[in-house]
């Protein structure tokens, strides 16, 4: 039952949305789900100039936490790594990034500004946990070359994992975008680029056309368009 109530809930949001304002979104309550600030905090600036009434709460998590979240209900939109070829959803592509390295200093990665990919055989290596989509781009890119790195330990967020990285305890993968400069390590670029994420807006299918919803497509699809290009 809990899904059906979860349904039936984000319907009296939307019907409440759209009577109580006469859909000028003026004000309202919108839930979104995000595997990490970046991309999600830019376009809710964007939304939040336009729309400033309308109350928004952001809940981070995995790739599959994220998309659980939204598939239940829980959320409104999911800005989340990877394509799902799920029906249930409508996606939209938003962005592209390689992903990158970042060593201990005291780490021989260190010493480079890029390595192949192969450098990482036999290093040590920390994990995020499974369901994040960073990690099952470079499980892939790995076992396609058959690199096997020592994976050290599994770590279930980004402010750990760097802080296990800056601590020594072996070597972190990370978007580019997401990677926050840190003095007590640095990134290393990975040779011609061979494992990238895509940052895709997802929301159920069936409220696409959720005055609220749809608007935050427009904007955040706008935005995209400007920082493609400035860019």
């Amino acid at each position: 039952m809990l899904p059906v109530a979860q349904q039936l809930g984000a319907l009296e949001i939307d019907a409440f949305n759209l009577l109580h304002d006469s859909g000028k979104l003026h004000v309202g309550r919108l839930r979104i789900g995000a595997v990490g600030p970046f991309h999600v905090i830019e376009m809710v600036e964007a939304y939040h100039k336009l729309f400033p009434g309308v109350d928004i709460s952001i809940h981070m998590g995995n790739s599959a936490q994220v998309l659980a979240d939204l598939a239940n209900y829980a959320t409104d939109i999911a800005v989340l790594a990877g394509a799902c070829e799920d029906p249930a959803f409508h996606a939209e592509h938003y962005a592209n990034h390689a992903v990158i390295l970042f060593a201990p200093l005291s780490h021989p990665l260190a010493r480079h500004d890029s390595v192949p990919l192969s450098a990482l055989h036999d290093a040590p290596l920390l994990q995020r946990e499974s369901g994040s989509t960073t990690r099952a781009c470079l499980e892939a890119a790995l076992d396609k070359e058959n690199i096997r790195p020592r994976a050290v330990m599994e770590i279930g967020s980004r402010e750990a994992l760097r802080e296990a990285v800056a601590r020594g305890l072996g070597v972190g993968t990370v978007s580019e975008a997401e990677f926050i400069p840190d003095h007590r390590f640095k990134s290393v670029r990975i040779q011609g680029d061979p494992v990238r994420t895509d940052t895709y807006l997802y929301c159920l299918a069936e409220r696409r056309e959720s005055r609220m919803i749809g608007q935050f497509f427009t904007e955040a699809l706008a935005l995209r368009k400007e920082i493609h290009t400035t860019t």
